[in-house]
């Protein structure tokens, strides 16, 4: 195969750059300022919101464009200005306030500037930068309010069974996680890390092929499948270490780091493959 020089380092924040304190290590700010010295694109396609995404500045100054909430909003840090924002059907909507109350979970949905969330939702969220305000309401208000993106917590932390009543319909739900606690994030159909991955590259006028991405958790498989190479940060999940090109140390162990002064020692240069065509919504 030719070599191919990359053109865009798309990563995760939470678990992959981010350690669960929500701490960044000065090896990884080291090894973005690597990658925008090569004149490298640096895409973060992350589950949180763009408020949130800017309470970790160091990053966001970084970024070239960024992919939140799952592929749902882009974001354009350097104008603090959306790219694009795709919301749930109303439908979609309702049936996932109806499948997390029927299972005794706390609900969420975000509209671009807030959330809302039901009082198990909030009792269950840590203490974390959430960045956009908060409040609590009553799930038939949740129920009727548009939003972009919905997030499910339960407490004793098994979202599985419910990420499968939710995905049975088509909606894209993937776990995530922020800190110690794991997520269930709920996108419109055919809205995902892979679709927003995507959308930015095409946005800057890169291809696919010629970026690889670092993730933690089932939601970034889809970001995994659209680019040239995938790295899986830790042994957090069988999946992601099944589906990366190789698996790395953890985020506490500077994994990204190790693996960005590896890529930059070669000059940038991974194997080439097929580009990976999909179509943003």
């Amino acid at each position: 195969m030719l070599a191919v020089r990359i053109e865009a380092v798309v990563t995760d924040l939470d678990g992959t750059v981010v350690r669960s304190d929500f701490s960044i290590s000065p090896a990884t700010l080291d090894a973005l300022d690597l990658v925008r010295s090569a004149g490298i694109a640096f895409v973060i396609a992350t589950a949180r919101t763009p408020q949130g995404l800017e309470h970790f500045q160091e990053l966001a100054m970084r970024t070239s464009i960024a992919v939140c909430c799952s592929g749902a909003i882009g974001w354009r840090s350097p104008e603090k200005a959306m790219a694009w924002m795709e919301e749930l059907t109303p439908v979609a909507i309702q049936r996932v306030v109806d499948i997390a109350i029927g299972e005794d979970a706390g609900v969420a949905s975000f509209d671009g500037s807030l959330w809302r969330m039901t009082e198990e939702y909030w009792r269950l969220s840590p203490t974390q930068p959430h960045g956009p305000t908060r409040v609590v309401v009553d799930s038939s208000v949740l129920a009727e309010t548009p939003c972009c993106t919905m997030a499910v917590r339960h407490r004793n932390g098994d979202l599985q069974h419910i990420a499968k009543l939710v995905a049975a319909e088509a909606d894209s739900a993937a776990l995530s996680h922020v800190g110690r606690s794991t997520v269930l994030d709920v996108t419109a159909q055919g809205v995902d890390k892979g679709t927003g991955t995507c959308r930015a590259l095409q946005t800057l006028g890169l291809n696919p092929a010629a970026a690889i991405s670092f993730g933690d958790m089932p939601n970034d498989l889809a970001m995994f499948r659209v680019t040239g190479r995938s790295y899986s940060v830790g042994q957090s999940d069988d999946a992601v270490m099944r589906a990366a090109t190789e698996v790395l140390p953890s985020v506490d162990d500077d994994g990204f780091a190790q693996k960005i002064a590896e890529l930059a020692a070669a000059d940038w240069n991974i194997e080439g493959s097929d580009p990976v065509v999909i179509s943003a919504p």
